[in-house]
């Protein structure tokens, strides 16, 4: 198998307790990282950097660890700057709340080992309803339920897992982000490839992203986007998709722990979903008129959808159905500035949602 090494990059807020977690995980593959990434926007980001270079850097000499200030907080810049720092063959770009199964890296690797013709783009790991063995000890330690107790809960969340899984395909909201060409790129799959646990995909999930290094030097992160940058991810995967195939390891196992703290409200996070993704059009979209159409049709639907998931999960203030009311009543104006104009309006409005409704 050809020799290729990897790298992870993680941007962090104000989450110290399950980055450490993280990067435990990270650390500790059966196909050690060449380097671990970590570019803070906390303000005490030197206290936690200290922390895990003395506790956890120093027990993996051999990985080269990198702690970094963040120049603005911002996912997507953040992101572009541990990206400028890496010099890996492949870029793991995984949230910070996101596990690593102990041979999550070495199935990724393998896959794009046997891509021998370089057809492939970004590769996703499979997503796990539970964490690593490790992390459920160890993040319950001060609970320390019975075994039987432990059994039960875990199955419990695997089975709302995925009652949330039957309920998201049955209202049909798998189809968040509208291709700037209006279709995804379609590609054969290699035939070194054939024999492996993947199959194609058209988009790659936020959380658990790995992308070839040269992929990532053509498609940045966009930067106009602050704080949580929804839609950042989709931009990228769907510019990087047009360059070569995406697929789904299925071996390749991460658990994504959807921790909330640090997080934006439902509120805000969902108005920029739509907000951003106009933005995005604007862009790059080569027919602003025909997105229009298509995405006011998206918006009806997800204020259907966003309605019942408020519902579902017990927010009866409807913080999601209210964030898509937002997006309704301020798109157009997103869509009728110029990209320039965008670049110096579209960051402070930002801010002013985030400040108002975090």
């Amino acid at each position: 198998m050809t020799q290729i090494n990897w790298a992870l990059v993680i941007p962090t807020y104000k989450r110290e307790a399950v980055l450490e977690q993280c990067l435990r995980f990270a650390a500790a593959q059966t196909l050690p990282p060449k380097e671990i990434i970590v570019v803070d926007a906390s303000p005490y980001w030197e206290k936690t950097q200290k922390r895990i270079m003395h506790e956890l850097a120093a027990k993996y000499p051999a990985i080269d660890w990198q702690y970094v200030q963040a120049k603005r907080l911002s996912s997507a810049a953040q992101r572009n700057q541990g990206i400028a720092l890496a010099t890996a063959d492949i870029v793991f770009l995984i949230d910070d709340d996101s596990f690593m199964y102990p041979d999550c890296a070495e199935e990724v690797i393998r896959i794009y080992a046997q891509d021998t013709e370089y057809k492939v783009a970004g590769i996703m790991p499979k997503l796990e309803a539970l964490p690593p063995q490790p992390a459920a000890q160890n993040a319950q330690k001060s609970l320390d339920s019975p075994p039987l107790l432990k059994k039960r809960l875990n199955k419990l969340k695997i089975i709302q897992v995925k009652l949330r899984g039957f309920a998201k395909r049955l209202i049909k909201d798998d189809d968040i982000f509208i291709p700037y060409d209006f279709t995804f790129p379609k590609y054969l799959l290699p035939e070194t490839l054939k024999k492996m646990a993947v199959h194609p995909v058209s988009m790659i999930h936020g959380a658990r992203m790995t992308y070839r290094k040269e992929i990532l030097a053509q498609v940045h992160f966009e930067e106009t986007l602050e704080r949580y940058a929804v839609n950042e991810d989709n931009d990228v995967c769907y510019r990087a998709s047009r360059l070569g195939l995406l697929l789904h390891a299925l071996n390749a196992k991460i658990c994504h722990a959807h921790v909330s703290e640090g997080r934006l409200t439902h509120f805000t996070t969902t108005a920029l979903w739509g907000l951003n993704q106009a933005v995005l059009h604007r862009f790059h979209s080569p027919d602003i008129v025909r997105f229009k159409t298509v995405f006011l049709k998206l918006l009806w639907q997800r204020l259907f959808t966003q309605t019942i998931k408020d519902i579902l999960d017990r927010r009866w203030t409807l913080p999601s159905t209210r964030g898509i009311w937002f997006v309704l009543r301020h798109y157009e104006e997103i869509l009728s500035k110029t990209p320039e104009e965008l670049r110096a309006w579209y960051p402070q409005f930002q801010q002013t949602l985030i400040v108002e409704k975090v």
